[in-house]
C-alpha cells in the first residue's frame, strides 16, 4: 500500500513539473514564486533506451527487478505513440497556419473561424493526450535504473586485489609502540570485538545514547572523538593532496534532489531509508513541509550543488571533498549489524564526489573519462585504507548489489576479528549521466555545444566503520590499549596507544 501511495504521489509530482515547465508555466499563481522553484522535469535518454531495449531489460533482470524490466517494452510503446501524436499535432497546427492566412483575405469569415475552432480544440485534445503519454513514460522511467557493463559480476563480487595482507607465518605478535604485526585467525573464536574495547577503554558509550536518542546511537569520548577527528582530517588530507577541493554541505536536502540522485525513501526490503522533517508548527503552504529529508551521504548535496549548472570544458574534472553529518533511517535492521557502531542511524562521513565528460571526444587531452576517474577515486581510497595498515579486500561489485545509479561500483572491506568477517568500509560508483539528466547538470564544449557530465561518488572515510577496524584490529589484550597508526599520531600529539581513559 506504501509503495503504491508513493508511485501515486510520485506521478502527480511528474505531471506538475511537465506542467510547471510549459509555455502556460507564466499564468501560474504569482504567490508560488516566492517557494524553491521546482527541480525541472528530468531529461531522460527515451530514445536510447528505445533503440536498446535488451540492455536496460539486461540491467533490470540483474539487478532483480522483473517488474521494471516489463515497462522497458511498454516505454518503448508509448514513446511511439507520443511521436505519432506530435505528427498528428504538427498537421493541425499546420492547418490552422493555412486557415489563418485565408482568413484575412476571405469575404466570409464565419466558416473559417468555425473551422479554426474545431482546430483548436483538435490540437487542445492531442497535447493533452502527449502530456498524460509523458507523464506516464515519466513514471516508468523514474523506475528504471542505470545500464551496467558486460563484464559487470552477476551475483558474486570478483575479488580485485587484496590490501596490506599479515604474515601466516608470525610465530608470535609483534605489539610495540612502532610495529603492530599480528596474523589474521579466520576460523578461531571471535576476540573482544569493538563494543567490548570501546566500553573497557571509555572511549565509546552506547548505554546512554540508547536511552537519549535510541537504538544506533552513540557517543564518542575524550580519544574516540579525538579518533573520529583524527580519521576526518587523514581522509581530508590524502583528497586534498589529490586535487579535491573541500566543502561543508548541508544535512537537510529537498526530498526531490535525494531522488534524483537514485536514493529512494525505501529500499527494495521494504525498509525505510530516509528521515523526512516535518516542521513542528510550520505553515502548511510553506513549501518546506514534507519537503525536506536528512542526507544520507553527502553525495546528495554534492551532487545537488552542480544542479542546474553547465561546466566548462576547461574546468574539468570538478573534484570535491564533502564533510557532512549522515542520516540512514535503516539503520540497525540486519542481524549482527546491529551491535555496536558497524551500521547507525548518524555518523561523520568524507565522501569524494566528481564531475568529468563521458568519452574523450571533443575534449581536450588529459581530461579523464569517467571509468578512467573512477579507478582514480578507487586509488585514492586503496591509498587512505594501506596507510592505516588495515588488511583489506577490493571488490567489483555485482550488478545484483548495485544501486539505481550506479554503472560500476566497488567496494572495499577490511577484517574485523570482532565481527570474524569482512566488513564494508569505502565504496566507489560511476553514475554515468544518470544523476546529471536528473539534476540537469552538463558541460560545454566548443561552440556553445552542450552534452550531460557524468558524476562519480566515493567513500573517503565513513567514521563509524574505520574506528571499528581500528579497535578491533589493534587492540592489544596483554596492555589493554588500543595501538595508533602511524599516519594518524600528528592528530594525537605523537602518541602510539589509546588507554584507558
Amino acid at each position: 500500500m506504501q509503495a503504491q501511495q508513493y508511485r501515486t504521489a510520485q506521478r502527480t509530482l511528474w505531471c506538475t513539473r511537465l506542467r510547471h515547465f510549459t509555455s502556460s508555466a507564466q499564468l501560474r499563481d504569482t504567490s508560488r514564486r516566492q517557494q524553491p522553484a521546482p527541480l525541472a522535469v528530468p531529461q531522460y535518454n527515451i530514445r536510447h533506451l528505445v533503440a536498446n531495449q535488451e540492455l536496460y531489460i539486461k540491467s533490470c533482470n540483474v539487478r532483480r527487478l522483473p517488474h521494471v524490466a516489463k515497462t522497458v517494452p511498454l516505454i518503448a510503446h508509448l514513446y511511439s505513440k507520443a511521436n505519432e501524436l506530435r505528427r498528428d499535432r504538427t498537421k493541425v497546427y499546420s492547418q490552422r497556419k493555412a486557415l489563418q492566412k485565408q482568413l484575412r483575405v476571405a469575404k466570409d469569415k464565419e466558416p473559417t473561424l468555425e473551422h479554426l475552432g474545431r482546430l483548436k480544440d483538435e490540437g487542445n485534445r492531442v497535447d493533452l493526450e502527449i502530456e498524460e503519454l509523458e507523464c506516464k513514460m515519466h513514471e516508468y522511467m523514474d523506475q528504471v535504473p542505470n545500464l551496467i557493463p558486460d563484464d559487470c559480476p552477476v551475483d558474486e563480487e570478483r575479488v580485485v586485489k587484496y590490501l596490506c595482507s599479515p604474515p601466516s607465518d608470525l610465530a608470535k605478535p609483534i605489539r610495540n609502540d612502532d610495529e603492530f604485526i599480528q596474523p589474521i585467525d579466520f576460523e578461531s573464536k571471535p576476540p573482544a570485538d569493538h563494543v567490548d574495547i570501546g566500553l573497557q577503554l571509555g572511549i565509546i558509550d552506547l548505554m546512554t545514547a540508547s536511552k537519549i536518542s535510541g537504538h544506533a546511537f552513540y557517543y564518542l569520548i575524550g580519544d574516540g572523538a579525538g579518533l573520529e577527528q583524527a580519521l576526518v582530517q587523514y581522509a581530508l588530507d590524502k583528497a586534498r593532496r589529490r586535487g579535491f577541493k573541500m566543502m561543508v554541505p548541508p544535512s537537510v536536502v529537498r526530498r526531490e534532489f535525494a531522488h534524483a540522485c537514485g536514493f529512494r525513501p525505501r529500499d527494495t526490503n521494504g525498509e525505510q531509508q530516509i528521515y523526512n522533517i516535518s516542521i513542528a508548527g510550520g505553515e502548511p503552504d510553506s513549501g518546506d513541509e514534507g519537503r525536506l529529508c536528512l542526507a544520507g551521504t553527502a553525495e546528495i548535496p554534492l551532487a545537488a550543488w552542480g544542479s542546474d549548472k553547465s561546466f566548462d570544458a576547461k574546468e574539468l574534472p570538478v573534484k570535491l571533498v564533502g564533510l557532512s553529518r549522515s542520516y540512514r533511517a535503516e539503520a540497525g535492521s540486519r542481524g549482527r549489524d546491529t551491535r555496536g557502531i558497524y551500521r547507525v542511524h548518524e555518523f561523520t562521513k568524507v565522501e569524494l564526489f566528481t564531475w568529468v565528460p563521458g568519452s574523450n571526444e571533443g575534449f581536450p587531452e588529459g581530461i579523464p573519462t569517467s571509468a578512467e576517474m573512477l579507478e582514480e577515486i578507487r586509488e585514492l581510497q586503496e591509498d587512505i585504507i594501506s596507510g592505516l595498515g588495515l588488511h583489506a579486500r577490493v571488490l567489483d561489485m555485482p550488478g545484483s548489489d548495485l544501486g539505481a545509479s550506479a554503472y560500476r561500483k566497488y567496494d572495499i572491506e577490511v577484517w574485523m576479528p570482532g565481527r570474524q568477517n569482512w566488513g564494508e568500509v569505502t565504496s566507489a560508483s560511476n553514475c554515468t549521466d544518470y544523476q546529471s539528466r536528473r539534476l540537469h547538470t552538463r558541460v560545454m564544449l566548443g561552440g556553445n555545444v552542450l552534452t550531460y557530465a557524468h558524476t562519480l561518488n566515493g567513500t573517503a572515510m565513513a567514521v563509524p566503520r574505520a574506528i571499528v577496524a581500528i579497535l578491533e584490529n589493534y587492540y592489544d589484550p596483554e596492555r589493554k590499549a588500543v595501538w595508533i597508526p602511524h599516519a594518524l599520531r600528528k592528530y594525537f600529539e605523537g602518541r602510539a596507544w589509546i588507554e584507558r581513559q
